[in-house]
């Protein structure tokens, strides 16, 4: 059994070792539909139990800068991470919401509720009264159902016993519409569904979620939903770093990966980009570079990259292609709402395929770099500890080192990790 276990560790190792660098962050993506010319909204109460609690919960989204980014499940080996994204300028609160009192104070003097329980006429006449363009109403309900089973059970004495469960799904259900105050048209429907369950068995099930606060998830998802319908959201994304197969540069491929795994891809990008100009018909060398690109919203030179990898290898990275295109199209989108993505770029290094070396002990340590190689010559500099320098050359027992300002020097192999 261990010698199993150990192989199928083993195997494990060799395959995440051997695994191309995957790294998770979140975009932007556009609505499914783009209210033109609406930049000031008001959201009725919508009807049904959960009516307000719905709005409310529509309104909070509609505040929020980064919505859609959440924490990152861990995975095998891994802990939770705090999901980010690498786009700048990129953001979901796009609209200006009257503020709930505003609006109640409006409805008191038409001697309406919030209730939702208006005609688009009414909604529209209200909307002119705040001077929004647009308002939002709508209908929720829910509904649950229980479902018992039975399960035949063993226990440690090999008895047989039956084990009594029940499953709860709660199921709710949301209509909505928008309204343009202006002329007291629909101007977009949309209409969405969310469902939880829970089981529990023997005398746990008694501990069943109530149905109401079940409902209450879905009136979450629900929210998060509806608003997507028209507004950006940031939606998780995978990027696949592929292994550079050129062993010339498999040491520096390794480094560019350790980077980007930190999320330091100002780092990484040199050395892909060296690679790529002194290999350029390394595919996986030009996707890598689309990747960085692709992360930061800069779609036209991630076409640029992808375009490449594709002339190369066009089965393996035509679709690549496809992505961008419609990132670039959504893009566009995004503009037109006042969304604009800065267009980051990366800096190029001349040394990013130069080796490295880096001193031992720590930051506050000081060692001496000498004019010549040799322990007698003039002291130059006193470096840190724990500082990575470029290689030069090697020379005997002595490495010529990159120092600041286009200096070099050399440091004895003695205080070099």
């Amino acid at each position: 059994m261990k010698k199993v276990l150990y192989l199928f560790i083993s195997l494990l190792m060799v395959s995440i070792a051997s695994r191309s660098q995957d790294l998770e962050c979140f975009v932007l993506s556009p609505p499914e539909i783009i209210l033109q010319k609406v930049t000031k909204i008001s959201i009725l109460d919508f009807t049904g139990e959960k009516g307000k609690q719905l709005s409310e919960l529509m309104v909070s989204e509609l505040f929020s800068e980064n919505r859609g980014i959440k924490t990152l499940g861990g995975g095998l080996f891994q802990s939770t991470r705090e999901g980010k994204t690498f786009q700048k300028g990129g953001r979901t609160n796009i609209y200006t919401v009257v503020e709930r009192s505003q609006l109640e104070s409006v409805l008191a003097e038409q001697n309406l509720s919030n209730t939702g329980i208006v005609d688009d006429a009414q909604a529209a006449s209200i909307g002119q009264v705040l001077g929004i363009d647009a308002v939002i109403l709508g209908s929720v309900s829910y509904s649950y159902k229980d479902e018992p089973s039975q399960n035949p059970m063993v226990d440690l004495t090999g008895k047989t016993y039956t084990q009594y469960c029940t499953k709860r799904t709660v199921t709710a259900e949301a209509r909505m519409k928008i309204l343009d105050v202006t002329t007291g048209k629909i101007i977009g429907t949309k209409d969405k569904r969310s469902s939880t369950s829970e089981s529990k068995c023997d005398d746990k099930r008694s501990g069943l979620t109530p149905v109401s606060a079940m409902a209450d998830q879905c009136m979450k998802d629900l929210a998060f939903q509806l608003v997507n319908y028209f507004t950006p959201y940031f939606t998780y994304s995978k990027f696949e770093f592929e292994k550079v197969k050129n062993k010339d540069f498999k040491d520096k491929a390794k480094e560019a990966k350790e980077h980007i795994e930190n999320g330091d891809l100002s780092k990484a990008f040199p050395i892909f980009k060296a690679i790529y100009d002194a290999d350029p018909y390394n595919a996986s060398a030009a996707k890598n570079l689309g990747c960085l690109y692709d992360i930061v919203g800069n779609y036209e030179k991630a076409r640029e990259y992808y375009l490449i990898a594709a002339e190369i290898d066009p089965s393996e990275y035509n679709d690549e292609v496809k992505k961008v295109e419609r990132e670039i199209e959504y893009d566009q989108v995004l503009k037109s709402i006042g969304v604009v993505i800065e267009k980051q770029d990366y800096a190029e290094r001349s040394d990013a395929l130069a080796e490295k070396v880096k001193t031992r002990g720590n930051k506050n340590d000081r060692y001496e770099v000498k004019k010549e190689a040799d322990a007698g010559s003039e002291t130059l500099i006193k470096i840190p500890g724990d500082t990575e320098f470029t290689l030069i050359e090697t020379k005997g027992e002595w490495y010529l080192i990159k120092l600041l300002g286009g200096k070099q020097g050399y440091i004895s192999k003695e205080f070099v990790r």
